[in-house]
């Protein structure tokens, strides 16, 4: 099962008016989430991300599995460029990598591999505010807004 609307979410970062590219340079903790159904199985998100002044960017997301009586999680970073035109974010997700997971063997499955990679797939977000502590965007596709703080 691919959840496309997931890494959306994730990636979606947005002030009015142009936005100073390099005040997003940096490490920020943003909003986590919740994605699924209860049919399919509900994973909670936690999420951070870090914006390098040579125009990359890394996504690390922590996926957290409900229901399960042992805490299973897989942690996965998404890299690629990025760049800020205007009151736009423009993030490409390049590579994913399985970092590691409560069960091994999830960290080297293709399938799970293929459930959380996004790359090639390109996320746009209108940029609401942009400050050296927050950063707040609403993804396009989904019209949903996260908020970012600096660490």
């Amino acid at each position: 099962m691919r959840i496309s609307s997931l890494f959306l979410i994730l990636f979606s970062f947005s002030t009015f008016g142009a936005s100073d590219q390099s005040l997003a340079i940096g490490s920020w903790v943003c909003d986590s989430f919740t994605i699924g159904k209860e049919a399919d199985g509900i994973f909670d998100v936690a999420h951070t991300v870090e914006y390098r002044k040579d125009g990359t960017s890394t996504d690390i997301h922590i996926y957290r599995l409900r229901g399960m009586e042992d805490d299973v999680w897989l942690k996965v970073a998404h890299s690629g460029p990025w760049k800020i035109n205007e009151n736009i974010i423009i993030e490409e997700a390049t590579k994913t990598v399985i970092l590691d997971a409560s069960i091994p063997e999830l960290k080297n499955s293709p399938e799970m591999f293929n459930v959380v990679s996004y790359e090639g797939e390109v996320f746009i977000s209108e940029i609401i505010e942009l400050s050296e502590s927050k950063f707040i965007t609403k993804d396009k596709e989904l019209e949903e807004a996260g908020t970012c703080v600096k660490v």
